[in-house]
């Protein structure tokens, strides 16, 4: 019987794990464990790349890393609310550890908690046999619940190579927007009447560019747009939403509104900053179920007042402004096309984040 399980299973946490490429040791300690239906409300595997496509909302760019995992502790921590756990957590666990083939780079584990109060991150390197290194992963585990859950277990951090941790703690307002308890906050001062959404991940020049471009265009003072809840995925965690935050000078609304009907609804009569390819999105039936369902949502946001500043950007293949397109009428009288003289950036936050060869 194992102490360091009971000693969860009489606590008041309840939780979902995620754990591919390594851990399930955990999971077979926790089951075995009287009191476990108390305390693991759900436990998966998901071993292929489409199983854990499908836990995160799509195929990360390493599956192996500090966001992935933290994405399957918030998607963890989401299904454990959805369950019912009233002090809720979700543990996410993606490792990369000895096997019967060559691997590339090093033996190493990912782990993510998310709680409603913070989310704790922690790497550690591992060497040896596959049975060593999962020894070592599982109690690593259990270090890392420990000073999660503030179990006050006596365990310690398992010797390894390397052990990195860290733990962000949720500003009232960030849990405020998990918790679905408010819709929006702004950083700063700000009337919402001219907003730039995306995730911007990460910033860069082109995005500044385009809200001073839009200032200037429509007369109003701009705010950038970070929506925490996006369709499918996961929310984004209290590292992520402090990361991304830590980029911008001007005034961020962070809101809960991952469409642009819902952001149109919380700010009727706003301005929104989109490229050509978001705006060829909006059109899309397939993103509103059919036909008549976006044709009803464009009718709402021109009832709405919501306009549009639309800027060039490449698409297959060629760089297309507002001109280039076909639209409804009713959404082509609200929109404002920017120039390709005017503006002309090729770069995007996808190729930035691509690992460099």
């Amino acid at each position: 019987m194992s102490q360091r399980a009971l000693t969860l299973h009489h606590s008041p946490w309840q939780g979902v794990l995620y754990v591919t490429g390594g851990g399930t040791e955990l999971l077979s300690e926790l089951l075995t464990t009287p009191g476990a239906s108390r305390t693991v409300l759900e436990a998966f595997v998901p071993y292929t790349p489409e199983s854990l496509a499908e836990r995160i909302g799509g195929t990360p760019d390493q599956a192996c890393s500090a966001s992935t995992a933290r994405a399957l502790a918030m998607a963890a921590f989401q299904r454990a609310r959805l369950l019912g756990g009233e002090s809720a957590f979700g543990l996410g666990c993606t490792a990369s550890l000895a096997t019967d083939r060559e691997k590339k780079g090093a033996h190493r584990a990912h782990v993510s908690i998310q709680t409603i109060a913070t989310t704790y991150n922690a790497e550690i390197l591992l060497e040896g046999d596959r049975a060593a290194e999962e020894d070592t992963l599982v109690a690593f585990l259990w270090h890392a619940l420990d000073q999660a859950l503030g179990l006050e277990m006596d365990v310690s951090a398992p010797e390894a190579p390397r052990v990195d941790t860290d733990r962000t703690h949720a500003q009232a307002h960030w849990r405020a927007l998990i918790l679905g308890e408010t819709q929006a906050v702004a950083s700063a001062h700000h009337d919402g009447g001219l907003l730039f959404p995306g995730a911007f991940n990460p910033l860069h020049h082109a995005h500044a560019r385009m809200l001073e471009i839009a200032e200037q265009r429509t007369g109003l003072s701009g705010a950038f747009e970070l929506s925490i809840v996006n369709v499918d995925k996961p929310l984004l965690d209290y590292t992520e939403i402090e990361a991304r935050l830590s980029q911008f000078s001007a005034p961020v609304w962070l809101t809960r509104l991952p469409t642009f009907l819902e952001k149109a609804r919380h700010f009727p009569g706003a301005h929104f900053v989109l490229g050509i390819d978001t705006l060829l999105r909006l059109v899309e039936p397939r993103y509103y179920g059919t036909t008549a369902d976006r044709d009803r949502a464009l009718e709402e946001l021109h009832a709405l007042g919501s306009r549009f500043v639309v800027f060039g950007r490449e698409h297959h293949g060629a760089f297309r402004v507002l001109e280039d397109i076909t639209l409804p009428a009713p959404l082509r009288s609200r929109c404002i096309g920017v120039r390709q003289a005017d503006f002309h950036e090729p770069i995007s936050s996808s190729d930035l984040r691509k690992p460099t060869p």
